[in-house]
């Protein structure tokens, strides 16, 4: 009798362990590695940085910065000096709500790709109809770097109906903060860039990563 005692126990602790571990395998996340194999084929791995909160900051980031670039519908940016007030009335209200990196900055509108598909009469177009945020992040982490990076798809779709497809990029900086880093008229370290640096300069590949680090200051 004790010992089928003694075999259920071990069959339910059994059990229960398994089952333990199927739901630890459940809620892991999984971070899409951005790089290339090693020398060895083996791949580093790196579990997310960015919280369902952080995501929830990140979405209303996005949303508010969509809101910053349609107050500026109907500016012109014909002349030099209109271009300059604009440039500078964008990044003093953005830095203001805390919505983009430091090390971010807008560039001049004149001179953004974005801005060249979607104005008209030398006049920005930014209604905030044909704005559309996509529905889910992508996380990734960059191996040679040792950073992560969380992007939401974003489109416009000008006037004459051509729809124009980008990413907004955002990082963690080491004391928690979500910042955008990189989206439509901005300019910022391209970490995708560096990351391929990185790679291909062994030799130096320690100095670039510590200087992104440095300098964004980022998980």
């Amino acid at each position: 009798m004790k010992k089928w005692m003694i075999i259920g126990t071990a069959v339910s602790l059994m059990f229960l362990f398994g089952c333990q571990n199927d739901q630890k395998e459940v809620q892991s996340t999984k971070v899409e590695e951005k790089t290339k194999a090693k020398e060895d084929n083996s791949k580093e791995k790196a579990k997310s940085v960015f919280t369902r909160k952080d995501r929830q900051i990140a979405k209303e980031k996005a949303e508010k910065f969509i809101v910053l670039l349609t107050e500026f519908h109907g500016r012109s940016i014909f002349s030099d000096e209109d271009n300059n007030k604009v440039h500078k009335e964008l990044s003093q209200k953005a830095r203001k709500q805390k919505l983009i990196h430091p090390e971010s900055a807008f560039a001049n509108p004149q001179y953004t790709l974005f801005v060249e598909r979607t104005k008209e009469n030398s006049k920005l177009i930014l209604r905030r109809d044909r704005f559309q945020l996509g529905d889910n992040f992508r996380e990734i982490y960059y191996t040679y770097l040792d950073v992560h990076e969380l992007n939401l798809p974003i489109s416009y779709i000008s006037a004459k109906g051509v729809k124009h497809d980008s990413v907004i990029r955002f990082v963690k900086t080491t004391d928690g903060e979500i910042y955008i880093l990189d989206a439509p008229m901005l300019n910022s370290v391209d970490l995708e860039k560096k990351d391929e640096d990185a790679y291909y300069d062994e030799y130096n590949r320690k100095e670039i990563e510590q200087e992104v680090k440095e300098e964004l200051n980022i998980q």
